[in-house]
């Protein structure tokens, strides 16, 4: 057996042996979904959650149907938001000059780093001051005030990557500042708005800490906080069954998504652009 052969036997043998656990796991998911436990045959009783209420051992949860919309539109709000505020502001750190630009820029390194969980009872008080517990509003606030930070940064590497050149010469053949960023900018550094928008989306899209935390109707919920819901209840004994088929439910977009965006994730390069 020649030495190129053993390396790839190694290789491959220690992918599986990392694989395998995955599989188990995913096979496990499955099968608790679709069988029932008591008869041992395919059932399709644990997604009964998909046609009405969520109820058992004493636990009410709302229809899922108004959940997924609540999903979708909390998803989509953070997205376009962030893209919003993370564009204009990344563009004025990499092209214009103006007071305080290190500070602010070392601010936002030192917000990326700092960790949420620590101002979450400061967060919370301020919150009830200014009357936002238990409303959207609030959850979008502290959502994009803990992510924007960066979002900024990588969306600053993009812009820098992009020469110079191009804007100044749509400057001189009459392009106003806003008109070169939106005509020559932009399409440029596309790339990198559909990253921080598949960051932002699949960000939003996993949020259970905040609703769980500032979110006390169960109707106001997302997918990923009616899970948590469920398996964070305490004094309860869990239905898996149950759990994991709403886990699926959960799941799936989730995967169909990564299919179709994996792309995106191939041309981010932290801190710059490989298509520019």
């Amino acid at each position: 057996m020649s030495t190129t052969t053993v390396k790839k036997l190694l290789v491959h043998t220690y992918l599986l042996l990392f694989t395998m656990p995955i599989v188990g796991m995913i096979i496990w998911y499955f099968l608790s979904a679709t069988f029932n436990s008591t008869t041992g045959q395919f059932s399709l009783e644990n997604f009964n959650f998909v046609k009405e209420p969520v109820e058992y051992a004493g636990v009410n949860l709302p229809a899922i149907w108004p959940i997924v919309l609540n999903t979708l539109v909390y998803s989509f709000l953070i997205v376009v938001i962030e893209i919003f505020i993370a564009v204009p502001a990344a563009y004025a750190f990499s092209r214009l000059d103006f007071k305080g630009k290190l500070g602010a820029m070392k601010f936002l390194f030192l917000m990326r780093s700092f960790p949420g969980i620590t101002l979450i009872i400061a967060t919370f008080f301020i919150l009830v001051q200014m009357n936002l517990v238990n409303t959207y509003l609030g959850v979008i606030l502290v959502a994009i005030s803990g992510s924007l930070p960066g979002r900024v940064y990588i969306m600053k590497g993009f812009f820098d990557e992009v020469p110079w050149d191009l804007e100044w010469a749509a400057m001189v053949d009459g392009c106003t500042r806003f008109r070169a960023l939106m005509k020559v900018l932009v399409p440029y550094v596309l790339p990198g708005i559909g990253a921080i928008a598949v960051f932002a989306f699949l960000g939003a899209y996993g949020e259970w800490f905040l609703f769980k935390l500032f979110i006390f109707d169960d109707n106001m919920l997302t997918l990923a906080g009616y899970l948590s819901r469920l398996v964070t209840k305490e004094n309860v004994i869990m239905n898996y069954g149950l759990i994991t088929a709403i886990g699926l439910f959960y799941t799936i977009p989730l995967v169909v998504f990564y299919i179709f965006t994996q792309k995106v994730f191939l041309k981010v390069n932290l801190g710059g652009a490989k298509q520019v």
